[in-house]
């Protein structure tokens, strides 16, 4: 996995991670808030929490079997309620806490005077839908109250008219004071009458049945009965000590320290989270930065060296886990630094070769016009009277020298048309026994070399390849040539061809002098002239040079075997020789 799948794949994961845990924490926040709100109902409205939040917190089975909680049943027996759950045929499939006798099949006709009177023999009906399970269910929650019955009395003994008699105003009024509460008779939505204890009431109708309704947010709870004959309404209130707890219940709750620590961690989180990133993605990217300035001062091999290194990798050579991220990137830092010192140790090189390679150009120019420019003193001098003779003589030396120093000027000039590929060859197809055989009885024929052995040693049958004759023919002058020059008199020198298994080769083996491996190296650099210039024969750097370049250009390669004393033996390779 590469460097931008790994990264992909990671930044993928994180947010994965991350959108996994906030959704975690978001889903404990909204249980947690749903559990605080409905602990507070339970103290401020416990018989409207029950209502509403106990068929959600119910588990009906797949069987149909109904199992409830026992915080909840807890809640209905603290608040003297009792629940029966009825399925679609009308049946009481679960009960709690209701009395006995009770009914446990209800007609579509008991149900709808259940919605609408809200009331089942003595007891207060609220009811529930359940349509979140397959099957729906309807949920009856019965209870007594208590004050509404003691309201409903006093209506039914002190009213007249919807309003309290007159010869009963005493003794009810005693009645409430007893109740320490608060009774308010309105007509046509005015208050007429009000007994008992002064409280604090709603100022405004909407409050009143808020009252009714939601009893934990006033101060008092309210109860009603309402005339109807005429147009008035009894309504008691009393102190709503749900509400006087409200300010301590909600420092002291441990749910609502939960929900508070929950919400520290969904901020933490995300902190958490940038603080990793910062430390995970920066630090590297530092060190980043310090390879690159490093590089910048082209101190090449200190980069992933030393303090470095151990950052980075373990004693066992792997890379450590924080930056395994990176590894990539570090293996092609690695990398590129090697290059990088390897290039500029050979650049130095190069620079080094090319001073050696020009002092030796200096001095193979500088014998041939030394020789020129004494003759041309001497002849310019007049002091002396030449006969025909020694001026034929040193023209001739002239001659020679000028066009040794012509023929290294258009050397010179072919290696840079070679190095840049300014010269193009035309391949003919011939044989190359035939080729060679002719290049070796050049130099058998030459009269100068009768001290030195040629011999040839072609294939059995023709060989036939496609080569530039004029360019080859370089190549093998250039060659034995060389052959001639390096080694003393008497040096046997033989030409071989092998042709088989798709190959050409041109083996050139000589019993001479030898080189050693050091010189090998650099034969056929082109800057490259040995450790002694004037212990070489003029010229030598570039024969070699031009020789592999256009071998290269004929898709084949040179390889040397040498040891000093032992000869030399090379071998040109035209088509994949082997």
């Amino acid at each position: 996995m590469n460097v931008n799948h790994r990264l992909t794949f990671h930044f993928l994961a994180q947010l994965i991670i991350a959108f996994i845990a906030m959704f975690l924490i978001v889903i404990l926040a909204i249980i947690l808030s749903m559990h605080l709100i409905t602990k507070s109902e339970l103290k401020t409205n416990p018989q409207k929490a029950i209502v509403e939040n106990l068929p959600y917190s119910s588990h009906i089975g797949v069987d149909g079997q109904i199992e409830l909680k026992k915080d909840w049943q807890n809640a209905l027996l603290d608040q003297e309620m009792w629940v029966q759950i009825v399925d679609q045929t009308g049946e009481v499939v679960y009960a709690f806490n209701t009395p006995e006798p009770f009914q446990h099949f209800y007609t579509m006709n008991d149900l709808l005077l259940i919605e609408k009177k809200k009331r089942l023999d003595d007891y207060t009906i609220d009811t529930y839908f359940e349509t979140w399970e397959p099957k729906p269910y309807y949920y009856l929650f019965g209870h007594i109250e208590t004050k509404q019955q003691l309201l409903d009395s006093w209506f039914e003994v002190y009213s007249e008219g919807g309003l309290v008699r007159e010869d009963k105003k005493d003794s009810l009024e005693k009645v409430v004071s007893e109740h320490k509460g608060m009774l308010e008779i309105y007509e046509d939505g005015k208050v007429v009458e009000r007994i008992g204890k002064h409280l604090p009431v709603p100022a405004n109708t909407l409050d009143v049945v808020g009252s009714i309704h939601a009893p934990g947010n006033y101060e008092t709870k309210a109860y009603v009965v309402n005339d109807t004959e005429g147009n008035s309404a009894w309504v008691y209130h009393e102190v709503n000590d749900a509400f006087m707890d409200q300010r301590i219940r909600f420092f002291s709750n441990r749910e609502l320290q939960t929900f508070v620590i929950v919400l520290l961690i969904t901020l933490l989180v995300p902190v958490i989270l940038s603080l990793w990133n910062g430390y995970r993605y920066g630090k590297p990217l530092l060190l980043f930065m310090n390879w690159l300035k490093i590089v910048e001062r082209k101190q090449y091999e200190d980069v992933l060296s030393g303090n470095e290194y151990k950052k980075i990798y373990k004693k066992n050579g792997k890379v450590k886990f924080r930056y395994r991220l990176y590894k990539d990137v570090f293996e092609s830092f690695s990398n590129m630094s090697e290059k990088l010192a390897f290039a500029e140790q050979e650049r130095k090189q190069l620079e080094k070769t090319r001073e050696e390679w020009m002092a030796g150009i200096s001095h193979d120019l500088r014998t041939p016009l030394s020789s020129i420019q004494g003759y041309g003193h001497l002849l310019a001098s007049g002091q002396y009277e030449y006969t025909k003779e020694e001026l034929q003589q040193m023209g001739q030396v002239i001659r020679d020298k000028s066009d040794y120093m012509v023929d290294l000027v258009n050397d010179f000039s072919l290696v840079f048309q070679l190095k840049n590929s300014a010269i193009s060859i035309q391949k003919e197809r011939l044989d190359l026994n035939e080729f060679t055989r002719s290049m070796v009885n050049k130099y058998k024929d030459d009269f100068t070399l009768t001290r030195y052995d040629f011999s040839f040693e072609p294939t059995d049958q023709p060989c036939d390849v496609k080569i530039d004759p004029k360019w080859f023919a370089r190549v093998l002058d250039n060659l034995l040539s060389n052959a001639v020059k390096h080694n003393p008199p008497h040096t046997k020198v033989h030409v071989r061809i092998i042709c088989e298994h798709g190959a050409k080769i041109i083996r050139i083996e000589d019993n001479g002098k030898g080189m050693d491996v050091s010189f090998i190296d650099h034969l056929f650099t082109r800057y490259y002239r040995g450790t002694s210039t004037n212990a070489r024969a003029e010229g030598e750097g570039l024969g070699m040079s031009i020789a592999y370049a256009i071998v290269e250009l004929h898709g084949g390669t040179i390889e040397v075997q040498s040891e000093v004393g032992e000869g030399t033996t090379v071998c040109i390779r035209l088509h994949g020789c082997s």
